[in-house]
């Protein structure tokens, strides 16, 4: 693609720089356009342009007009003085802080090595805390396997029913070359509310079985679900351990983080003197 926009691009130079003044004599050699000693260059346009959807011609020369466009309008706010006007600089002050403040946040509090948070804080973490972990809604944990025909659902279901375990079922299925081809997706144990279950027919599979039951093949426009049944978590039952894990981890990381920030800001108010008057304020 860059090949035929190059091409593109050379058509254009000779009658751009013709409607853009005369040559002067220190210049890039593939420039496109210039305003005074400005120059837009093939490189720069390849570097700004996405081709990744195709380019033509007509682009070029709209992302063209609109340098030049953007070139005078500049050139012209730099002859006024505008660019040093103060309107200008304190908003580019404002970013620079911003970006700096969060450059030091950075490097202090979130790339900080704080120490590992282990099973053990986990764990200890969910016995102080566990009147937070209470069921707002029912939560199924359930594996599946969904299929493309019905035939080789039912032969699954059937040999698990009877006893096979049902991971060796599963292998079973898969080293058979006719079988294996209708698995479309496994769905190893997992904890899932109704929201999180598409297409709804596998939540209502899920919440008729008792534990350890299996479905029938349930139809749905993907195919035939095998639905296994492990554990329903009722309405205002506390959640077991493993369901909340990574929400408790996620909890210690920002107590970590901000018991960091508290302390970076600790230190820099013994390094920093602060004096603080309301009087002018106030009057």
């Amino acid at each position: 693609m860059n090949r035929i926009l190059k091409v593109v691009l050379m058509g254009l130079i000779v009658g751009i720089i013709f409607l853009t003044g005369c040559e002067r004599k220190e210049h890039p050699e593939n420039y496109v356009a210039r305003v005074n000693d400005e120059y837009l260059t093939i490189e720069m346009i390849l570097e700004r342009l996405d081709d990744s959807y195709g380019m033509n011609e007509v682009m070029v020369r709209e992302y063209v007009n609109q340098w030049l466009t953007s070139e005078m309008l500049f050139q012209e706010a730099r002859r006024r003085g505008l660019d040093r006007d103060d309107r200008v600089l304190q908003p580019l002050r404002d970013v620079r802080r911003h970006l700096a403040i969060n450059a030091l946040l950075e490097e202090e509090v979130y790339s900080y090595n704080y120490p590992e948070i282990t099973t053990g804080h986990i764990e200890a973490y969910f016995e102080e805390h566990k009147d937070e972990f209470t069921a707002d809604a029912p939560v199924v944990e359930i594996s599946y396997v969904l299929f493309a025909q019905r035939n080789t659902a039912t032969t699954f279901r059937n040999a698990v029913v009877r006893g096979t375990d049902w991971e060796t079922e599963l292998e079973n299925i898969l080293m058979n070359d006719s079988q294996a081809e209708d698995v479309i997706e496994i769905g190893e144990q997992s904890y899932f509310r109704e929201r999180d279950i598409y297409p709804p027919e596998v939540w209502r599979a899920a919440r008729q079985l008792g534990a350890g039951g299996v479905s029938f093949p349930v139809s749905t426009p993907e195919g035939f679900y095998i639905v296994r049944h492990h554990h329903t978590i009722q309405t205002g039952s506390p959640y077991p351990i493993d369901y909340v894990s990574n929400e408790i981890q996620e909890r210690l990381v920002i107590e970590q983080r901000q018991e960091r920030y508290e302390q970076v800001l600790l230190d820099l108010r013994r390094r920093y003197p602060i004096d603080i008057t309301y009087d002018d304020i106030i009057q």
